[in-house]
């Protein structure tokens, strides 16, 4: 909260997303009408776009500010789930489309926040920094199935996107109200992806974000 507290909103906002969406996608599918392998492909397309949105995500924080990406990639958001909502009207052949563009939209939101956090962060502060991250993660994560599920009696088929339609908002408000409050970093920490697992592991793609500490000794 210290470091980010828009990344912190960030990353609770990319946890309901993703959740809801892989734990409530199934029904989801049913409900609209989709086949056993259309609910498959339907899941496979929000995995895979979301995946391959990672490196124009990546590009875009680098150069902009990545307030601003973070910003444009929910209103995205906002927009995808419309699409999907409002393709199952039309027809379960444009489902799998509309997840596609689903995922292409929220999946990069959980590494250009952490992104974010660690140009406010020094070195010692990194792997502490990632555990918070995840943390948070966790929490919208393990609420979204909960909220997701009591919507889905509520509202129907269209209620994890009518929570993604309400976390998005709230997220695009607070970036512009913290661009507003402090300019961000001229020197910024380059933008690597952040997989939602153990930081462990991630600490394995790090190659390149910082300079390699200089020999001890004389020793390489």
């Amino acid at each position: 909260m210290a470091k980010s507290p828009l990344a912190v909103l960030a990353v609770v906002v990319s946890g309901l997303t993703s959740a809801a969406f892989r734990m409530i996608g199934v029904v989801y599918g049913r409900e609209v009408g989709l086949t056993d392998q259309r609910i498959d492909l339907f899941l496979a397309a929000f995995v895979a776009d979301g995946a391959i949105a990672q490196s124009p995500a990546g590009r875009l924080a680098d150069k902009y500010d990545r307030r601003c990406v973070l910003i444009w990639f929910s209103v995205l958001g906002i927009a995808s789930c419309a699409v999907t909502v409002g393709s199952a009207g039309v027809g379960p052949g444009l489902v799998p489309a509309a997840a596609a563009l689903f995922g292409f939209a929220t999946f990069p939101i959980y590494s250009i926040a952490a992104a974010h956090a660690h140009d406010f962060a020094n070195s010692s502060e990194r792997v502490e920094l990632c555990v918070a991250i995840l943390f948070f993660f966790a929490v919208g994560a393990i609420a979204s199935p909960l909220v997701a599920s009591a919507l889905l009696e509520a509202l129907g088929p269209t209620s994890p996107f009518v929570l993604t339609s309400a976390g998005h908002p709230m997220l695009v408000g607070f970036g512009l109200v913290r661009m507003l409050a402090r300019p961000t970093r001229a020197e910024r920490t380059r933008y690597v992806y952040a997989p939602r697992i153990s930081f462990l592991i991630g600490r394995l793609p790090r190659k390149g974000r910082e300079a390699k500490a200089p020999p001890k000794d004389g020793h390489p």
